[in-house]
């Protein structure tokens, strides 16, 4: 499994995990709502959005999900996609403490695939790259 944005990876095994794909984005993804943030994500702090999409994951069977995952890839890899293009000017994945803006005022680059990552690492012991391209 590894995660990318729907921008650069267009090829077998994409799956959204965003509330919905950007206009003109090819056919053939499938969709993941359980990974997909809650109704706050673009209304709420950068350190309340982490706390509540960590406690949504937390509500998940790690390995239920993982296994769903590549059940719904279809025989390929999964590959995890939201909007958010790497490369990620924040520490990945962010932390609450990490969430303010950096030393130029600017707001972090991040997305919530990398706390995907981080819990598949957390619960399964797996490493859930980026993907290179």
């Amino acid at each position: 499994m590894k995660t990318s944005s729907f921008r650069l990876y267009t090829g077998p095994g994409r799956i959204s995990i965003a509330r919905w794909a950007p206009r003109g984005c090819p056919a053939g993804y499938r969709v993941f709502t359980p990974l997909a943030p809650g109704k706050w994500f673009n209304s709420v702090a950068d350190d309340e959005y982490i706390a509540l999409y960590m406690k949504q994951l937390a509500a998940l069977d790690p390995q239920k999900t993982w296994d769903q995952l590549h059940e719904l890839a279809g025989g390929h890899e999964p590959v995890l996609l939201c909007w958010e293009v790497a490369p990620f000017h924040a520490h990945q994945p962010i932390l609450i403490a990490d969430a303010a803006r950096t030393p130029e005022g600017k707001k972090p680059n991040w997305c919530h695939r990398r706390l995907v990552a981080h819990f598949f690492k957390e619960k399964l012991c797996v490493d859930v790259p980026e993907l290179e391209i």
